[in-house]
């Protein structure tokens, strides 16, 4: 146990830099940010042993409430800043880009259900209306995999 407390005793400043180093290394490696805050507090640290030299537990316990509070608090604010709203919102949703495509019947409607051809897709499809196949449609809305459908005009 002596030699343990002895190691931690000998920690510099230089040696606080390096872990920060080695951290923001393995952090641009994995970039989860999960390693940027123990490497910024470990930065912080040696920032400070080097400026006010403090006793080794006094270190330790300053890296430790710093890697809490940069996880806790600078987290959220990073990732806010990192995560920005698309600029096509429809993107990945395939059903909501198709609302006001068109396309013709590729089956009748019976009972309200046909098939429509919309590019080189065909979907199940609901109307109010009877559509005669090759009519030309337009899409109203999607429920998953049904499209509602009107004649288009």
């Amino acid at each position: 146990m002596d030699a343990i407390f002895s190691l931690l005793a000998a920690i510099e400043p230089q040696h606080w830099l390096a872990l920060g180093l080695v951290l923001l290394i393995a952090e641009m490696a994995t970039g989860t940010t999960y390693l940027l805050w123990p490497a910024v507090a470990a930065g912080i640290t040696g920032a400070v042993a080097f400026l006010a030299p403090i006793e080794w537990g006094a270190e330790l316990a300053l890296f430790a409430v710093l890697v809490i509070a940069l996880t806790i608090f600078a987290r959220p604010l990073l990732r806010s800043r990192l995560v920005k709203a698309s600029d096509d919102p429809e993107l990945n949703e395939r059903g909501a880009a198709m609302i006001g495509a068109q396309g013709s019947v590729s089956q009748s409607f019976v009972n309200g259900l046909g098939m429509v051809r919309i590019n080189d897709s065909v979907w199940r499809a609901q109307s109010d209306e009877a559509i005669e196949i090759g009519a030309p449609v337009q899409v109203l809305a999607v429920d998953g995999v049904t499209l509602t459908v009107k004649r288009a005009g």
